[in-house]
């Protein structure tokens, strides 16, 4: 059980927006498997997140692509998922791109399709863009922000871009619907430094916020230069920052990871 997985255990069938469907099952998908359609079962909803990208050098990935589908008929017994750093996707009925260096990740065949946050590029040298946040049910991710940048806010919150040596303090990551951005490192008067924080995660459990979290904040480059991590979808600060799962785009550097998609099935 994954922990996003193990936080809202308790708490599948309280869902605000979405409400409880069927018979309030809940599955969650951290891998590709083939899922077997449970006796007498003709209906189920299907939410599908992509996963998040990267950029080895100075900029950051996508945040991945949301959607959500009901499916009345079609089922079959088995139904092929795949889940995992790319496309993910509920057999061919719904799916969610991941986001890559370039773009952000968006949904298809939904009844609702949402786009991820779109990545930042770097300045080159030690300024770094941020991850994108995820898409979700409640709307677009947040775009990572250019160097020098705070994370701009959506239903999930980007990544803070860095600043170069010399500029500083660092800079906030952008809030998502359910958790606040990362605040950026802090360089006193004295030249003491504090780490900036990972963006917050998700404060009310359930499965409708899933994908809603904040941005990470970003370091500065004179010290404590590494940038903070997304939570709950949201994007990761450059340099180096990682995407907070699911989906949420890693920030800057070859060492900062994007996170794997996620698929959920209710019936």
């Amino acid at each position: 059980m994954s922990n996003l997985q193990s936080l809202v255990s308790n708490n599948f069938n309280q869902n605000p927006i979405s409400g409880v469907f069927g018979n309030g099952n809940v599955q969650f998908f951290t891998s590709s498997q083939t899922w077997t359609v449970p006796t007498g079962i003709t209906r189920v909803r299907a939410r599908v997140w992509g996963a998040g990208g990267r950029d080895n050098l100075t900029g950051g990935g996508g945040g991945g692509g949301f959607a959500i589908e009901t499916i009345s008929s079609g089922l079959g017994a088995t139904v092929a998922i795949t889940v995992g750093i790319g496309t993910c996707s509920f057999g061919a009925f719904v799916s969610a791109t991941a986001g890559t260096a370039t773009a952000a990740g968006t949904g298809s065949g939904g009844d609702i399709n949402n786009t991820g946050g779109a990545p930042s590029t770097g300045g080159g040298g030690s300024t770094n863009g941020a991850g994108g946040g995820v898409a979700s049910l409640l709307g677009d991710g947040g775009a990572g922000a250019p160097a020098g940048y705070g994370g701009f806010s959506s239903a999930s919150g980007g990544g803070a871009g860095r600043l170069a040596a010399g500029s500083g303090s660092g800079f906030t990551g952008g809030s998502g619907f359910t958790g606040k951005g990362g605040i950026g490192a802090v360089v006193d008067s004295t030249g003491q430094k504090t780490a900036p924080t990972n963006g917050e995660g998700m404060t009310i459990f359930s499965i409708d916020f899933i994908g809603t979290g904040g941005g990470g904040g970003s370091g500065v480059a004179s010290g404590n230069a590494t940038g903070a991590n997304g939570s709950n979808g949201g994007g990761g600060s450059g340099s180096g920052g990682q995407g907070g799962y699911p989906g949420g785009g890693g920030a800057g550097n070859a060492s900062a990871q994007g996170t794997s998609g996620l698929v959920i099935v209710e019936w």
